[in-house]
């Protein structure tokens, strides 16, 4: 076939449309033509702007949806016109200069549409022109990225030989340093450059199912912007944290206060070589962020008086407005509940409150956990009232059957109102455990909290055995009415002395020696302590009742005869229990009353018989 004929065929498949303008892609260096006398641009079309979300499409090949614009360089060829073909460069007005026809402007042109623009100016010279452009060299991809992003402002991502891909919504917010822990990912908005169109992107679907489609490219001059969330789901930020979207950069600055051991500002540092907890498809070795419980334990842990129901969590978004986050890490200590223990950001505020209950499952539980108070020392605390030694008593736990002083997760269990009145030697008769009183000074100011230690006695109710703190002040009262049933129960408990001492006189066993004031335990009964004294004198004794004398807290003596019957157990008429300072009086029998009143006559002759006698 001559060259005639193969114009010819080459002339009617352009016709037939058989023949499609040509995108090439290649980067070979070359200088650009001289510029002709330049004509005025046509009138750009008017932009549209679209406040609905457009269906998200995620074109991704470069010859066809590659858009011209200032900076490209391309390849102009014109079949079998080599002296109107070229290399060329778009201008900075969008145009590009070519022989013959001038300028012409093919900014926001796709490769094929602006072929075919050549191809009609060039009509006008050349008789059926067939104009192919290559990419050269495309200019790099300019884009701005705002909201809830670590660095906020312009980015550039160029073209290469190996890669002629346009970046994705994901790439922006990597270059950006990742998403705050407040990004609203559901409705991110993209602004086309070429249209003027707003396009809300889903990109939590990416996350949360793998829909990529969601992943838009961008183009040169678009515009995202990403929205603060109003209401962020736990769930949602341990996904987020989990993924290459959040912020890579691990340590924070944060300031906690309220209910901790040391409050002030932390710099946090993140683990490496984890994962975030609950979150799904982490790659293993991302450095793992900070979460609020790590901030709590570095702070020293939480006091006895605070409330991690309450915890709250003050953050600025990129807005500059603020944002709180209520957290209930009870339920993380309660039921595993992750979700609670948030990834915090840098700039952070952590309140801990000051809790307005006291007490209850809910202190022993957090002081059994990491996150209870990092105690160094046993607290001081200032007991006073009806104790039997009232003063300052540095507390320890040993003997507390409620908190057993055991070490759990590098936490010290600290001491309880228990240990406080057993520090004090103990309860007296005539306190009124119901209304105890607890002084404490929070964060907040002095809370004094209400305590009822008869319902730990009778009803096992250790939520009254308050943990304490340092500088905590225990008030015990006197009680207004007291029966014998509740002095008996008090005696018997934990709160009462250890021992008490009572005085046991009159006609004890001689060779026993144990007479006057002895020591037992605080519960010890009349007949117990009959024993302990050594029992009666044989020949003496009357054993078949005392005289029971005891001291009333009103300064009045009681005193009684008690008839003795040792098959009894605890009764207050015949074997009452004991309190401090009580005495029992071991009487005579009626001979020896007897027999000591004919001594007690005799005695005045006694000297002069002995005169006779010598």
């Amino acid at each position: 076939m001559n060259t005639a004929s193969l114009r010819i065929c080459l002339y009617k498949s352009l016709i037939l449309g058989l023949v499609p303008v040509m995108a090439i892609v290649n980067l070979p260096s070359s200088s650009a033509a001289a510029p002709a006398k330049a004509k005025k641009p046509q009138t750009p079309a008017k932009v549209v702007k679209s406040k609905k979300a457009a269906t998200p499409q995620n074109q991704n090949n470069f010859a066809d949806s590659y858009t011209l614009g200032p900076g490209d360089r391309l390849r102009v060829d014109i079949f079998n016109v080599p002296e109107y073909s070229g290399e060329f460069y778009v201008l900075g007005d969008g145009a590009i200069n070519l022989p013959v026809v001038g300028a012409i402007p093919i900014q926001g042109l796709t490769v094929q549409k602006a072929s075919a623009l050549l191809t009609a100016y060039f009509s006008r010279y050349v008789k059926r022109p067939i104009v192919t452009i290559s990419v050269l060299a495309p200019r790099p991809v300019q884009f701005a990225i705002a909201g809830e992003v670590t660095r906020a402002g312009s980015y550039t991502v160029p073209f290469t030989t190996e890669n002629r891909k346009f970046p994705s919504i994901s790439q922006a917010v990597q270059l950006a340093g990742g998403t705050t822990q407040t990004a609203n990912l559901r409705q991110i908005q993209l602004r086309r450059a070429a249209t003027g169109r707003i396009v809300y992107v889903n990109l939590f679907d990416v996350l949360q199912r793998g829909n990529t489609g969601q992943d838009i490219t961008l183009r040169d001059g678009d515009t995202v912007f990403i929205p603060r969330s109003e209401n962020v789901s736990a769930s949602d930020r341990l996904r987020l944290s989990g993924s290459n979207l959040a912020n890579q950069d691990a340590t924070v600055k944060v300031a906690i206060l309220g209910e901790v051991g040391k409050p002030g500002t932390y710099t946090l540092k993140g683990e490496s070589g984890g994962t975030a907890a609950g979150s799904a498809g982490t790659a293993i070795g991302r450095v793992t962020p900070p979460t609020l419980t790590e901030a709590i334990k570095t702070a020293g842990g939480s006091t006895a008086s605070a409330d991690l129901t309450q915890i709250k969590v003050r953050r600025n978004t990129r807005t500059g407005s603020g944002q709180t986050v209520a957290i209930n890490l009870l339920d993380l200590l309660k039921s595993g509940d992750f979700s609670q223990d948030i990834i915090l950001q840098d700039g952070d505020t952590i309140l801990l409150p000051t809790s307005t209950m006291a007490g209850g499952t809910n202190t022993t539980l957090v002081n059994a956990s990491n996150l209870g108070p990092q105690a160094i020392a046993p607290p001081k605390v200032v007991v006073v009232g009806e104790v039997n030694r009232p003063g300052t008593y540095t507390v320890k736990s040993e003997g507390n059957t409620t908190n057993n002083n055991t070490q759990l997760s590098g936490t010290v269990a600290l001491p309880t109102i228990t240990n406080a009145i057993q520090s004090a030697a103990g309860i007296k008769p005539t306190a009124d455990i119901r209304k105890i009183q607890l002084i404490r000074t929070t964060r907040s100011g002095e809370q004094k909290i209400a305590i009822n230690m008869f319902k730990l006695i009778q009803e096992g109710d250790t939520s009254q055995d308050i943990i304490l703190q340092e500088g905590d002040r225990l008030f015990i009262p006197v009680a207004q009415n007291t029966n014998a049933q509740d002095v008996d129960l008090i005696a018997s408990s934990t709160i009462s002395p250890g021992t008490i001492k009572v005085n046991v006189i009159g006609e004890i066993a001689s060779k026993a020696g144990k007479g006057g004031t002895i020591e037992v335990p605080s519960n010890t009964t009349l007949n117990q302590a009959l024993l302990t004294a050594g029992g009666f004198d044989n020949v003496r004794a009357n054993k078949g009742e005392v005289d029971f004398i005891r001291l009333n807290p009103n300064g009045s003596v009681t005193k009684r005869m008690i008839k003795l019957d040792f098959t009894k157990g605890i009764d207050n008429d015949r074997n009452p229990r004991l309190q401090n300072n009580d005495t029992i009086v071991i009487g005579r029998n009626g001979l020896t009353r007897v027999g000591d009143g004919f001594s007690t006559i005799l005695t005045p002759f006694n000297g002069l018989l002995n005169l006779i006698r010598f």
